[in-house]
């Protein structure tokens, strides 16, 4: 019986229903949802499952751009108490991913954030759900798990599960803060299985509720942040996600190696592993060279890379970059505008080889400072774009972090010796903390034959979205054991 069951979950049809797909909508401030949904069936087909991705058809992409062909045929959806018609468009990625795109100018034509009209959100998040249950309970071959990625598409699995309670549901709770909150007199109008209007009467109304109940399995992003969900005791959902809790699983993301491989990539000026550095050290002094920083292969590079928010700890590199450039070290920043920007911008002038800041910059600049850099500085307060740090650790840029989300699960402290760890943590998101940090660092940047070691130890740990997908397919195998009839 379980030879049977590893077969049925070695070859699945799997249904993903999300936002934002990376790279054709990608909210800026939060690419998680986006980046994890372009990656993650990528991963999984790799692993043998066929994989199709549905999203919304947003203003900003160009059908005929993106290959993608506009079926003859429509779909439609009623609910609160009117027909909303889609548009169905077809696509396939390199990677061999089917794309479903929904297009109605109404709900999708213009990207909604969450500071939207909250009746808007409300609706074309019902919208989007009720399309993708139906394309789960009709589509050929038969889909065997439907995943939800966020707040907007969680409905999904509740109105699937009406039209085929054998279905595996799984969902990924990525934010339980915004959950996509509604009157409870709207309960009637979602059309939802009985045991979810319960669920939902006794329990604060939302849509992320609505998918908690109705999962098979629930993800989040890390062990830490799936432990904090469980343990907030003001959050509405602890005690839905407490009743899931043998099937709720943190699970870091990957990168995708064939995006982010320093041996392979076209865009750095050297290429390396981490049996041979020697390219690395070109890359350093030609991204030097390129931001006009003094060229200089004795001194520390330390980037910060991404919005300078204070979830991302932006306002703490601008509090203590001039304690930072006291020391002999140089600092990049490639980040946002704003007022840690323009602090940081006053300085620069006081150090105009030792710091350089680019409120533009592109893909091609991201990967030019990962390659070229000795430690990559990511102070954040809130889990943002693990991505980033994650390809640092392939490209030898050590992180300087604090302890939160994935951050916390995979960048470990490095010891006073550097014979353990993959970067240097902060305890706390301080300034002091944070400034600590980094000056352990730069003196570890002394210790050279120790720190290459803890470079070339950190390159060799697995962050790839195979590892990742593994825990998923992991977490399906079980939910189809659960299910399956006894022999």
């Amino acid at each position: 019986m379980l030879q049977a069951i590893a077969c049925i979950v070695r070859d699945v049809e799997i249904l993903f229903v999300t936002p934002e797909l990376a790279p054709y909508s990608v909210r800026p401030l939060a690419p998680e949802i986006a980046e994890t949904a372009a990656s993650l069936p990528k991963a999984l087909r790799g692993l043998g499952h066929r994989v199709t991705v549905v999203s919304p058809l947003y203003k900003g992409i160009d059908p005929s751009a993106r290959s993608l062909a506009r079926r003859l045929s429509t779909l439609s959806v009623e609910t609160c108490g009117k027909t909303y018609t889609c548009t169905i468009y077809d696509g396939r990625t390199t990677g061999g991913i089917d794309l479903i795109f929904l297009g109605n100018a109404e709900l999708f034509g213009e990207r909604n954030g969450p500071d939207a009209d909250p009746e808007t959100l409300l609706r074309s998040a019902i919208v989007l759900s009720t399309a993708a249950a139906q394309l789960a309970s009709e589509r050929e071959p038969q889909v065997e798990v439907l995943h939800a990625h966020g707040v907007a598409c969680a409905l999904a699995l509740s109105l699937a599960k009406l039209k085929r309670p054998e279905l595996v549901c799984a969902l990924s709770c990525y934010d339980a803060h915004h959950i996509g909150a509604f009157d409870a007199t709207r309960i009637p109008e979602l059309g939802l299985p009985p045991n979810v209007s319960e669920q939902l009467a006794s329990n604060r109304s939302s849509l992320l509720a609505c998918g908690v109940v109705s999962a098979d399995a629930v993800m989040t992003t890390a062990p830490a942040t799936a432990s904090a969900m469980l343990d907030d005791m003001t959050s509405p959902l602890a005690a839905l996600l407490r009743s899931k809790s043998n099937r709720f699983a943190g699970i870091v993301n990957g990168v995708d190696a064939s995006v982010w491989n320093p041996l392979i990539d076209s865009q750095l000026s050297a290429r390396f592993d981490a049996t041979n550095l020697a390219g690395k050290a070109r890359c350093k002094g030609s991204f030097q060279y390129m931001l006009g920083l003094g060229v200089n292969p004795d001194i520390p590079l330390v980037v910060a890379i991404g919005e300078l928010s204070e979830a991302r700890g932006g306002d703490l590199i601008a509090a203590i970059a001039a304690d930072c450039l006291r020391n002999e070290m140089q600092l990049c920043v490639l980040g946002s505008e704003g007022d840690a920007a323009v602090r940081l911008q006053e300085l620069s002038a006081e150090y105009p080889e030792r710091l350089a800041i680019r409120t533009g910059y592109d893909d091609k600049e991201r990967h030019l400072a990962v390659g070229g850099s000795d430690f990559l500085l990511l102070p954040a307060r809130a889990e943002r774009s693990v991505e980033i740090a994650l390809a640092a650790l392939r490209y030898g840029s050590l992180p300087i972090v604090c302890p939160v989300g994935g951050l916390a699960d995979v960048i470990v402290d490095a010891d006073a010796k550097l014979e353990t760890g993959t970067g240097f943590v902060a305890d706390k998101p301080e300034p002091a903390e944070v400034l600590a940090a980094v000056q352990r660092a730069l003196g570890a940047y002394a210790k050279r034959n120790a720190l290459g070691a803890l470079r070339k130890r950190a390159m060799q740990k697995d962050v790839s979205w195979e590892r990742s997908a593994r825990r998923y397919e992991h977490l399906y195998k079980q939910v189809v054991k659960q299910s399956a009839p006894a022999a």
